[in-house]
């Protein structure tokens, strides 16, 4: 004798085991963005905004200053993935002997920022000691004389796998 096909009947248990099983989706994706979020870059700013805003006026005008010297800086990267900096005056003369002061990171976060090592290879053409990994990078170098900053170079750049 065939036996008779058993008809399926939603009951209780079933409508509550999806009501679990389609929450317990969108809380585990919910928990896993929030991780997600809170270990990357959190898109706080470093110091006070307020004070940043009284110092703005200073600081504006010694960027007018420099821009006023009408010097020019060329980024570039070597073979070698060694990041250079090609300082010239208005007039085309190398600007020499000046010390500097860089970091790099990458544009989207400061978690992988540190100081890069610069120094002056040929009078004007400032280049890194190390190789930069590839990948998309910011830097922010400050070119000193005497202990007093006269350039400013921040810019943003990528370096290319061979």
């Amino acid at each position: 004798m065939p036996r008779a096909k058993k008809e399926f009947r939603l009951t209780g248990f079933h409508v509550l085991m999806m009501l679990i099983v389609f929450f317990g989706i969108i809380f585990a994706v919910n928990f896993q963005l929030v991780y997600y979020a809170n270990t990357s870059w959190t898109g706080k700013l470093p110091g006070n905004g307020y004070e940043a805003s009284i110092k703005y006026d200073a600081e504006a005008k010694k960027a007018r200053a420099m821009l006023a010297k009408g010097w020019k800086a060329i980024l570039g990267d070597t073979s070698g993935h060694k990041l250079y900096i090609t300082l010239t005056t208005k007039d085309g003369k190398p600007v020499t002997g000046l010390k500097t002061e860089a970091t790099i990171g990458h544009p989207a976060g400061d978690r992988d920022d540190h100081a890069l090592k610069m120094r002056e290879t040929t009078p004007g053409h400032y280049q890194t000691e190390a190789p930069v990994k590839p990948g998309s990078w910011r830097v922010d170098v400050k070119f000193l004389q005497g202990g007093k900053l006269v350039w400013r170079v921040n810019d943003s750049f990528v370096i290319r796998q061979d």
